[in-house]
């Protein structure tokens, strides 16, 4: 069985500079960084290479292992969410655009999410376009995890397993956001009937059990969640799922490869100090 891999996902501490990234990944004792492509571009506007953040990220001892996200593998790729000014330029990134990014960053996975609305494409559609992604990402070398995001057709975790399966290839798995998870159709006993091995990523996060009165569900998806631990979400139970199977449990799936620290998003970040590391979440063996 694997054992659990930390990630630092780059939405916890996106506005500090690369270095404090690694510094704040370091202090939660992760051993990774995800990259969005667009913090990617900027920082090589500014003037540091490629060969610099790789250099920087190995002082560190922190590996620049995930790539995060990609959205143009159907036509309709605009995100749209009423009511939120949603940047869409961060996200435009088309496919070979980004392979170059991921190739050169030398990234194993990269997650991918719809933006498009309900009834846009039908699933056999969405199964056919995620095919193709998996095949092109196997020309890389890479994994491709589909991310079920509520706000969106491709929303809950049964749907994510479906296309998944459908696909049937052997680097595409499934990205478990906990606030996506609880905020849309939680199901136990699905996860826990999905092999560990198509777990590519759990994103741990908090929030209070209900919806914040006058708060739209995009605004607290992207702007407002909590610590691990610091909210109501049922968090051990979804680790208890991997827990379970690392102790052999018979007929248990495999292990869940990574576990990554996302807080907020785009618009709003908890910077990670000394006084604020998850304590209350099993990150690790």
């Amino acid at each position: 069985m694997n054992q659990h891999r930390r990630v630092m996902w780059n939405a916890t501490v996106k506005a500090k500079p690369f270095r404090k990234q690694l510094e704040a990944a370091q202090i939660a004792g992760c051993s990774a960084l995800s990259v969005t492509p667009s913090d990617y571009v900027r920082w090589l506007g500014s003037g540091v290479s490629t060969h610099d953040l790789k250099s920087m990220a190995a002082d560190h001892d922190i590996e620049i292992s995930h790539l995060d996200p990609f959205v143009r593998w159907v036509d309709d790729w605009k995100p749209s969410v009423r009511g939120v000014d949603f940047p869409t330029d961060d996200v435009a990134f088309d496919t070979d655009d980004f392979f170059r990014m991921a190739d050169a960053l030398g990234t194993g996975t990269f997650t991918a999410w719809g933006g498009f609305p309900d009834g846009r494409y039908s699933k056999q559609q969405i199964v056919d376009a995620f095919g193709h992604l998996c095949d092109r990402a196997a020309r890389h070398g890479m994994q491709c995890g589909l991310e079920f995001i509520p706000l969106w057709e491709v929303g809950t975790l049964e749907y994510a397993w479906e296309v998944v399966s459908l696909v049937g290839a052997r680097n595409g798995g499934i990205v478990l956001d906990m606030w996506h998870y609880f905020r849309g159709t939680p199901n136990n006993a699905l996860l826990a009937s999905i092999p560990g091995s198509k777990i590519f990523a759990v994103q741990l996060c908090d929030a209070p059990q209900c919806l914040p009165k006058g708060m739209t569900l995009a605004q607290e998806g992207l702007g407002r969640r909590l610590l691990p631990g610091s909210g109501d979400f049922p968090i051990g139970d979804v680790l208890d799922v991997d827990r379970q199977a690392r102790d052999g449990c018979e007929g248990a799936p495999g292990s869940i490869q990574r576990l990554a620290l996302c807080m907020s998003w785009l618009f709003r970040v908890t910077p990670i100090s000394h006084e604020h590391q998850p304590s209350s979440v099993h990150m690790g063996a």
